[in-house]
């Protein structure tokens, strides 16, 4: 049972690569129903994983790494197949972007404060993260303008990617597991009274 995290992560991979080789052999494959079947299979596996890591004792440093390279592999292949249909404006591309570039400025702070590649799973990520998985479900169901979806939740993810940098620079050490800035905070201050943390 300890491994099926990890199986899971491994297959978010697998799925993930899957679309994009689909996407190369069949026409008219992103955002149809099948593209949305595996795509959800998918993201459906990077909400067990971590909470099955947790009930089976099975958190390792591995498991953490896999769910982030499972996280950036999907992220990455959605991103490519799907951005390109949805005929964005140019507003909406620079959202884009500036979320990929404020994602990669949050690990490269996370990388400098901690030798390591950070994944946080605060509430305002993992509500931020459903909201970014959903974009193409919620296209194909309700045919809202993609421009206007693209700004409300591209808002929603700038502030929460600031938050983890922020959360980043002020933790001594990595916590993945925070809830949010207002515990880091708690953290910091006893920390602090503790005499544990003098920055």
């Amino acid at each position: 049972m300890k491994h099926i995290p990890n199986i899971l992560s491994v297959a978010r991979i697998l799925l993930a690569t899957s679309l994009l080789v689909l996407s190369i052999i069949l026409t008219n494959f992103v955002l149809s129903p099948l593209f949305l079947l595996i795509y959800t299979i998918a993201g459906v596996t990077d909400m067990l994983d971590g909470p099955l890591a947790r009930k089976f004792n099975a958190v390792t440093p591995l498991g953490a790494n896999l769910d982030g390279a499972a996280d950036y592999t999907f992220t990455a292949i959605a991103l490519i197949l799907v951005v390109p249909q949805l005929g964005l404006n140019m507003l909406s591309i620079a959202i884009i972007f500036g979320v990929v570039l404020l994602k990669l400025i949050g690990m490269v702070v996370g990388y400098i404060r901690y030798k390591q590649l950070m994944m946080m799973h605060t509430y305002a990520a993992k509500t931020g993260a459903m909201l970014a998985f959903s974009v193409p479900m919620i296209l194909f169901v309700t045919g809202v303008n993609a421009n206007l979806l693209v700004i409300f939740i591209g808002t929603y993810v700038y502030l929460f990617l600031l938050e983890e940098i922020v959360i980043n620079m002020i933790l001594p050490e990595p916590k993945r597991d925070i809830t949010g800035l207002y515990e880091a905070i708690q953290i910091r201050r006893r920390m602090k009274l503790a005499g544990e943390y003098s920055k």
